[in-house]
């Protein structure tokens, strides 16, 4: 039997899609490495009672088992159901058209239904396929489950052929046609459905429900717990933040006495500055005579037209300055603007006084 590929084997199980794809992986791959088992992996419809259907994987071939000293393969089905493992699987002697199933076996009923111990006290995480494969091959061992028709007595075949050299202990649970259980467990190819123990349903309940609360109980520690995690680191940040903000009160109170310092340093030094001024202003007043003096002219029209002209240098220092204050951006245009056409003003009469000044004293007018 070709071996499958892993590749093959994750493809069948995501088209399944069962609700525990790793533990189903676990067990399937356990299956397929079993030494006593020669099986593979199948992915086909299941037909229920109820007219409905499914596909689930199957794991289909044989397990080997010992009887009075000889090797025999017993045909058999494991079907995964979509909450495997916390619901049993379902499990089936497929006998070949030459081959009946024994009426005999204690552990399969004559539908082909499995029905060993170990089935019926499956509990998760404590049952897996492997052991289930083992616990088939040891029951089987003890009383094989399926016989040669008699028509086919004189060929060679693996199994036994009379069942009268078999124990003939009274079969467990229902016979052909029973039709009690739980659909899910119905049987596939149109077997007739299983009578299968009420503690089994209720366990495997009690299972898929201790295991549903453990994993919900997990999940919200797991969420409390980052929870708790988050509000701790948030709190360390506020407290980092609380010392920084300390730190930068710290600093500027110490820059707002820094402040005060400077500001008492100018309003002295501002304090000297009008002293020093006013001592300047009562100087000059005391010279102003003198400075006046300075310049002796031979006629009035030589002192005005010396007051005009170093009035209009004046102005025109000062239009370079107003000029340069509005290349800085010191000034606005509009004070700059006003400023120019009063000085521009005054600097043209101040030119035609001095014109004029020229002309009574003879003076060149260039």
């Amino acid at each position: 039997m070709v071996k499958q590929s892993q590749n093959e084997i994750d493809q069948m199980i995501q088209r399944a899609r069962p609700k525990n794809r790793d533990l189903v992986r676990r067990d399937i791959n356990q299956g397929l490495n079993s030494p006593i088992g020669n099986l593979v992996l199948k992915l086909v419809e299941y037909y229920y009672n109820d007219g409905t259907s499914k596909e689930l994987l199957c794991l289909a071939g044989t397990v080997a088992c010992q009887y009075k000293g000889n090797r025999y393969n017993i045909p058999i089905e494991i079907w995964f159901q979509q909450d495997h493992p916390h619901i049993p699987p379902l499990a089936y002697v497929k006998p070949t058209p030459d081959m009946y199933v024994s009426t005999a076996s204690r552990d399969v009923q004559p539908d082909g239904t499995i029905i060993i111990p170990y089935l019926q006290n499956w509990r998760h995480p404590n049952s897996d396929i492997l052991n289930l494969l083992k616990s088939m091959s040891d029951a089987f061992s003890q009383s094989p489950p399926v016989y040669s028709n008699s028509s086919m007595t004189n060929r060679s075949t693996p199994y036994p052929t009379n069942a009268s050299l078999m124990p003939m202990p009274t079969p467990i649970g229902t016979g052909i046609g029973g039709t009690q259980g739980n659909p899910s467990y119905s049987n596939p190819y149109g077997y007739p459905q299983t009578q299968i123990p009420q503690d089994i349903y209720r366990d495997s309940v009690q299972t898929a429900v201790f295991d549903r609360v453990r994993t919900r109980l997990d999940e919200t520690m797991q969420i409390g717990k980052a929870q708790i995690d988050s509000l701790q680191r948030t709190e360390q940040d506020l407290i980092d933040g609380e010392k920084k903000i300390q730190l930068f009160i710290n600093d500027a109170q110490q820059q707002q006495i820094q402040a005060q310092n400077y500001i008492m340093n100018i309003k002295a030094k501002t304090n000297e500055m009008l002293e020093a001024t006013q001592k300047m202003s009562l100087s000059s007043g005391k010279g102003n005579s003198i400075k006046e003096d300075a310049l002796i002219t031979p006629a009035p029209v030589y002192k005005q037209l010396l007051q005009g002209y170093a009035e209009e240098h004046a102005i025109q220092d000062l239009l370079y300055y107003l000029a340069d204050g509005l290349r800085r951006k010191s000034i606005g245009l509009d004070t700059y603007l006003k400023h120019v056409r009063e000085l521009s003003r005054k600097q043209f009469i101040l030119r035609a006084t001095m014109y004029k000044c020229r002309q009574v004293a003879g003076l060149p007018l260039k």
